[in-house]
């Protein structure tokens, strides 16, 4: 019996998989296949984030990869596992977005001095469907549960096909609703949104990286 085509992936599971995809381009080249130490991490950022080149202290790669290294797992041990990683990029995220939201309508699409990285490619593209479903029946910046369900059954529907639980979407949310601002008010600011989505890309990278440990 011929199988039913799958879906294309949605423009968010792209984004998510592209992510993945860059850190284990950079990951293990030198050692652990799912971790960056300095040398690739250092490789990934002058390559994939023009905020590099911006800055004027030379020490800024390491000092930046110090803040989220055992952030996870709590040892110092100068590598990054992939959930540290997202930390990272997930941190920069938020404070674009946060950039974004203050920003005049007329402003909010710059041409790029240069085009952009694959890499800033998924992460705007996160930022941009975050902001698409966010806000359509009050605040701009927080995604209430119609608003985040009707994102999920669109973006990830793949992820929630599967799922016997007819609450799953409903819980998913209530995992991280509070999770920064301490206030469990069913709604989703970004950050809560990019705690969600690290989860889920982490579970991911995770679940290949098994696969590829296998014989």
């Amino acid at each position: 019996m011929a199988q039913k085509n799958q879906a294309p992936p949605t423009e968010m599971e792209r984004s998510m998989e592209k992510i993945i995809t860059i850190f284990q381009r950079y990951a293990g080249k030198e050692g652990n296949q799912a971790s960056m130490n300095f040398k690739e991490f250092e490789n990934f950022m002058n390559t994939e984030l023009s905020f590099t080149k911006n800055q004027k202290d030379p020490t800024i790669l390491k000092k930046i990869m110090c803040s989220v290294d055992g952030g996870v797992d709590g040892k110092k041990d100068n590598e990054l596992d992939f959930q540290e990683f997202f930390n990272l990029i997930g941190g920069i995220m938020v404070a674009c977005h946060d950039a974004l939201s203050k920003c005049p309508p007329a402003k909010k699409n710059p041409v790029p001095a240069t085009p952009p990285t694959q890499m800033e490619t998924a992460m705007e593209s996160i930022i941009r469907i975050f902001q698409h479903y966010a806000g359509k029946k009050g605040d701009k910046n927080q995604m209430n549960y119609s608003e985040f369900e009707a994102f999920m059954n669109a973006e990830l529907k793949s992820f929630t096909a599967n799922q016997k639980d007819p609450n799953v979407v409903r819980k998913l949310m209530e995992s991280v609703d509070g999770a920064v601002d301490g206030k469990q008010d069913k709604e989703l600011n970004f950050q809560e949104f990019m705690n969600l989505t690290g989860g889920i890309m982490t579970a991911c990278n995770d679940a290949l990286m098994s696969r590829l440990k296998k014989p």
